[in-house]
């Protein structure tokens, strides 16, 4: 179960193959922009940019970098040296997510003009050209990061007169699909296992342990993909979220109120879950929910139809997928202490079954080992602004569904809601470990469909004695491979 010696991690092949959309990635790892709040995917683009090779970063080569990062990435404290700076005539050059608005009015005349937002300086308005909005259509959307030149127009309004996106904005899958034509599944998913910042060389990961961690990946290419991880802490359960791409949102403490999430009723700004692809609740045992009714509501709804409203406000569709990340206290066998009940610990509202049912999945990360030194990614993986565009590009890919729905039967007491969430998990890893679609059944059922199963049936475990209503199909979810 252990995985395979160093020799055989395919660090050439990886370069070979995928050129300059891989990185050794030592490279972050030895940078110290992590300490800088700098996420991966920002950072890899930023280090290849500044200091090409392999390797660890020397000494010269980390305060090169860093001089870098302290000159273009602002502050929030620097909002008024900049802005000094800006009445002195200067354009300023900055590294930053830049995010761009348009505010629909009901009064007047003139067409609005869209308007930048900057939240790393908190500047709320900057004049922006519509050219570079037509160019750049995902400022619209999440935002994108890269480097914006600013300077202060005659009338005193901020403008944004250049900006320059370092973020992959399309892929190509049929050449993502050929060239993992070019690895053996071992091989791809070490692959994969080592773009997320794991090592894949060290034996406390098993296959097993390695599915489970790639089983995060999940909500990237499922859309409306909901899933619930409950871990010990240290496992790294939030890293990838943290670092694949601003089009992922996590909250992480603080107060979870029904504005943040769906829609503020005041400024008419839709909340996260209309503006992301996917949104993660870090730490569910220790967030507050304002007024639990008005989210629990809601948060059903969307949970099952993909739609939300509150405040009277038309329904909102949204593709964005769930992430509640929780810490479980496990026992002296590191299992879990009450595995009739995994959601003891949590908000209240978390045991209601209507709300659970609607969950895809619970992740065991209690199997996953714990996050240490060594587990630390040393091998050339693929970066990561390209690893998460194409992650999410595949969740436009229905070829994924098509297979799961030709290839999987369920016994006559499976639930729809069981079905529904076990062909989303297993299309899913179909995407993430065969994305050429090139494998066999013993493939399918080893790698995809019995992983989706045992996300399921953990929720089913739950609901089961939480509700004799769902004792009348039986505990055990049976499918199998036609």
């Amino acid at each position: 179960m252990n995985s395979y010696n160093h020799s055989n991690y395919p660090n050439e092949l990886v370069r070979e193959v995928f050129g300059d959309l891989s990185i050794d990635k030592r490279r972050f790892n030895s940078s110290g922009l992590k300490n800088a709040g700098v996420p991966s995917f920002v950072a890899e683009w930023l280090i290849d940019k500044i200091i090409q090779g392999n390797g660890e970063l020397g000494i010269a080569d980390i305060e090169k970098v860093n001089n870098f990062v302290r000159k273009a990435f602002p502050r929030k404290d620097d909002r008024h040296v900049l802005n000094f700076k800006l009445t002195q005539g200067e354009v300023l050059k900055i590294i930053a997510l830049m995010q761009v608005r348009v505010r629909l009015e009901n009064k007047g005349d003139r067409i609005p003009e869209p308007v930048a937002s900057i939240p790393s300086l908190n500047i709320e308005e900057c004049r922006i050209g519509v050219d570079l909005v037509e160019r750049y259509e995902n400022l619209l959307r999440q935002g994108l990061w890269g480097k914006i030149s600013l300077s202060m127009q005659s009338d005193g309004i901020v403008e944004v007169i250049d900006f320059d996106p370092f973020q992959c904005s399309e892929i190509n899958l049929t050449e993502y699909a050929k060239a993992r034509s070019q690895f053996t599944t071992e091989q791809w998913r070490d692959l994969m296992f080592c773009s997320m910042g794991f090592n894949p060389e060290i034996s406390a990961y098993s296959t097993t342990a390695k599915n489970w961690v790639l089983a995060r990946l999940l909500p990237l290419v499922e859309s409306n993909y909901h899933i619930m991880e409950l871990a010990p802490k240290g496992t790294g359960k939030s890293f990838i979220f943290e670092n694949i791409s601003n089009k992922v949102a996590l909250i992480s403490g603080g107060k979870v109120t029904p504005a943040r999430l769906f829609i503020n009723g005041k400024n008419k700004e839709i909340g996260l879950l209309g503006r992301h692809d996917v949104v993660v609740l870090d730490e569910v045992q220790s967030l507050t929910f304002e007024n639990p009714d008005e989210i629990i509501g809601p948060l059903k709804n969307y949970l099952a139809s993909g739609r939300y409203n509150r405040s009277g406000f038309a329904d909102i569709s949204s593709d964005c997928s769930l992430v509640m990340l929780a810490n479980i206290e496990l026992d002296e066998q590191l299992r879990p202490r009450n595995e009739f009940n995994l959601l003891q610990d949590l908000p209240k509202f978390f045991s209601e079954t209507a709300l659970l049912d609607r969950f895809a999945g619970i992740l065991p990360g209690w199997e996953i080992p714990k996050f240490k030194t060594e587990a630390i990614a040393t091998q050339v993986g693929l970066k990561t602004d390209f690893f998460g565009e194409a992650l999410l590009a595949l969740r436009r890919d229905n070829r994924f569904a098509s297979y799961v729905s030709q290839h999987t039967s369920f016994d006559k007491n499976t639930t729809i809601r069981d079905q529904q969430a076990i062909q989303r998990s297993a299309s899913g890893f179909l995407k993430i470990l065969y994305p050429h679609l090139e494998l066999t059944p013993i493939d399918y059922q080893r790698d995809c469909l019995e992983p989706a199963i045992r996300l399921r049936q953990i929720v089913r475990d739950q609901l089961y004695h939480l509700d004799d209503e769902f004792k009348q199909n039986g505990k055990i979810i049976y499918a199998e491979v036609k």
